[in-house]
This record gives C-alpha cells, sequence and structure tokens, in this order.
C-alpha cells in the first residue's frame, strides 16, 4: 500500500497500515504544512495536546519529503518527551517504553521520515508485527492499492472509514477521545494494542 509517513501516527493511519503485509511510504512528494506527517495527537490532564515535531522550510522552495530536515534549534524533544511524562507517566506500560522512546529521540534523526519509519518500526515491534516497507523513487509511482494523502489533518476523521472506533482504558478524562496517536493505546494497554487495531 501506498502512503505517506505520520509522526506517532493515529490509531486510523495504524489500523489501515496493519491491513496491508507490505507499506510503500510517498518520500518524493513536495513536503506538505500543518499534516500529520510531522504532528500527533495525545490527551494530558487538559485534554487533547497536539504535538509537532519542527522542520526547516527554506523559504519560496519546495523541499521533498525525503529532504525535509528536522529542526534541532527548537527545544522539541525535550518538549516531547516532557508531555509523555505528563500524559502517561502513570499509564502501565510507560516505564516500560520510555527509554525505548528517549532511545530514537536520541539518534536525532536528520531528516524527518527517518524518525517517522523508526517511531513506526517502535510500534510495529511491540505489536509483534513485521513491518516490510520501501521508499518510492518517484513521485506519482503508487503502489496496487493507494491510500495517499487520505488521511487529513483539515477533515475530521469520521469522514472517512478506515478505523472502527474501539473505546480502552485511558489516563485522563470520564469521557473517550477516540482516534489519538498510538502511542495513547500502546501506553495503556502494551502488546494487546494490536487487538483494538485489528
Amino acid at each position: 500500500m501506498h502512503i505517506e509517513t505520520h509522526y506517532l501516527p493515529s490509531l486510523e493511519y495504524m489500523s489501515l497500515l496493519l491491513q496491508h503485509p507490505t507499506l510503500l511510504f510517498e518520500v518524493e512528494e513536495n513536503f506538505p504544512k500543518q499534516t500529520y506527517r510531522n504532528r500527533c495527537l495525545i490527551l494530558g490532564a487538559n485534554g487533547v495536546e497536539r504535538l509537532t515535531v519542527p522542520v526547516i522550510h527554506t523559504s519560496g522552495q519546495k523541499t521533498k519529503t525525503k529532504d525535509t530536515k528536522i529542526d534541532y534549534s527548537q527545544n522539541w524533544i525535550k518538549q516531547h518527551q516532557g508531555a509523555f511524562q505528563a500524559a502517561y507517566g502513570n499509564a502501565p506500560y510507560f516505564e516500560y517504553f520510555k527509554p525505548y522512546l528517549d532511545q530514537i529521540f536520541a539518534k536525532k534523526r536528520f531528516f524527518l521520515v527517518d524518525l517517522n519509519i523508526d517511531l513506526l518500526s517502535f510500534v510495529y515491534r511491540i505489536i509483534d508485527v513485521p513491518l516490510v516497507y520501501e521508499k518510492t523513487l518517484e513521485f506519482g509511482v503508487k503502489a496496487e492499492t493507494s491510500e495517499y494523502d487520505q488521511i487529513s489533518a483539515k477533515k475530521d476523521w469520521t469522514t472517512r472509514s478506515f478505523y472502527q472506533n474501539k473505546s480502552y482504558r485511558q489516563c485522563f478524562g470520564t469521557e473517550f477521545v477516540p482516534n489519538l496517536s498510538v502511542l495513547d493505546l500502546l501506553m495503556n494497554h502494551g502488546k494487546e494494542s494490536l487487538t483494538f487495531l485489528t
């Protein structure tokens, strides 16, 4: 399946990926702003929080996704780690998964797409599913099935049919919040997460 990479992706994205044994990641596109490629949603004490990985934009120039560099001049790693701690510090699997996340962030990947794939590999390892993927070599070459750019941050996820909302135990709030980052599910349910995604 042909699709772009997302940062700590939503449950909708994960359940879509898990329907396909092989993935083709779109990296030859011009990097679009305000998408899930560099942002995710988690649930904290004050509700849903949006976390964004800052990227370096060269003004007036288009940059391909594969060449989109992470901006480390901003202290975003510390901010994201603090947000994870605040949101999931009391979750059953936080102590177990935190070192793995810290290791991934400590690599300080140059390109956003590599960070996204590292984090996705971590998720796949936890749920015990092999991650089989390739990256596109030119733009516009699609796999047999393409869901490229279908999961838009600008449209409500309920307008799409990729994800059947199944509620699970969350750390905050009395009302269940659906379709957050897969991190929310993992921190609360560990390996069992796969049953909520398939």
